[in-house]
């Protein structure tokens, strides 16, 4: 880049600069503020380094393709913000709301390249009539974008659509994406390696935790009924009758004291010790640990809730992210072949312009 853009860029950066201000007031403003904004500072990134119509080119794909994930966001139900352009690294839209099932992740994650292949069509028919070949360009450039999102790595729309598939599919397109990066040491594709890995060890670690405390768990959730059956018990005899504590001691006529009875605490307990007699092996030592704990905190059934919710909390979440990752059947082999169809479709386009774009002179 000569002197020259670098100076064009640092005047226009003092006058973004000098107007925060009112950029600041479109932005909390103006639905579209932020919008604009992104786009104008993305623009002229792009125009000092590429060229305007190429910028323009770029933004028009970039555009397009978060417009698709806001339609089917839209379609979803989901609240969104604006799109926000980052010089660099694409386009986002925040998405306000929570995946509930990997279908729903897979629809908005597919409206993005869907859109992107759609906005292939005006490059095209640009090109066919006027046969600049800048049109060609912007053409080849969008089929490879949206390509290259379809690559089957988490956070990138190919393993969004496919995160309730095997996290062998997953793996596999780790493996690509990195295997790439270094040949052609691209730090932008090594940081979305980084990213896929941590979703990958994050998927696999659930999964694992999961399937080794299975046992655990349904102890924990059996244990965890039968002291708030316990608890609630207590509260009903409570408000009836006066019910000595089980911190106190009863005393008999020669001041000796005497441990008091608790039918609720005892029944408790018997259910308890069933309960681990009838779990599994690997779920007999955090039973004996609860028994422990009933014991050592005098029956305080506040106390032993929280400790089961500290105890269940770590193994619910991992037991829900592998819920979530298993996708029927039928609705695997539905995305899977989506998939492969737009992937498809989005290679021959790619293919085809590759053989028409004009050589370097």
């Amino acid at each position: 880049m000569d002197k020259k853009r670098w100076g064009g860029l640092a005047v226009a950066g003092a006058f973004l600069l000098s107007k925060g201000k009112v950029l600041l007031a479109l932005l909390k403003f103006s639905k579209f503020g932020g919008t604009l904004i992104s786009f104008g500072i993305s623009l002229l990134f792009y125009a000092q380094i590429f060229g305007v119509w190429f910028g323009v080119g770029l933004l028009y794909l970039l555009f397009i393709h978060e417009m698709g994930h806001l339609a089917a966001a839209k379609r979803l139900g989901f609240k969104t913000g604006p799109a926000i352009f980052v010089p660099f690294m694409g386009a986002v839209i925040g998405i306000k709301d929570t995946f509930r099932t990997p279908k729903q992740e897979a629809i908005l994650a597919y409206g993005g390249p869907l859109a992107g292949l759609f906005s292939l069509i005006p490059l095209l028919i640009g090109y066919a009539v006027t046969g600049n070949d800048f049109w060609l360009v912007i053409f080849h450039l969008g089929a490879l974008l949206n390509l290259f999102n379809l690559l089957p790595v988490s956070p990138l729309d190919g393993g969004r659509i496919l995160a309730g598939l095997p996290i062998v599919v997953w793996v596999a397109g780790l493996a690509a994406l990195i295997a790439y990066g270094i040949t052609h040491f691209s730090i932008i594709l090594l940081l979305i390696a980084f990213l896929g890995g941590s979703a990958v060890w994050k998927r696999y670690r659930f999964a694992k935790q999961y399937e080794d405390n299975k046992s655990v768990l349904m102890f924990y959730r059996a244990a965890r009924s039968r002291v708030l059956q316990a608890k609630l018990e207590q509260e009903q005899l409570a408000a009836t009758e006066t019910v000595p504590s089980t911190s106190d001691e009863a005393v008999d006529a020669d001041d000796t004291p005497v441990a008091t009875y608790d039918p609720i605490a005892w029944s408790l307990r018997q259910d308890l010790q069933d309960l681990r007699s009838a779990s599994p092996e690997d779920a007999k030592k955090d039973a004996d640990d609860m028994l422990r704990y009933q014991y050592d905190s005098a029956n305080d059934y506040d106390a032993l809730l929280r400790r089961l919710d500290q105890r269940i909390e770590p193994l619910i979440e991992a037991e829900k992210s592998v819920e979530y990752h298993q996708m029927p059947k039928k609705q695997q082999t539905i995305t899977l072949f989506a998939y492969l169809a737009l992937g498809a479709i989005l290679f021959i386009a790619f293919e085809y312009s590759k053989g028409y774009l004009p050589t370097p002179s």
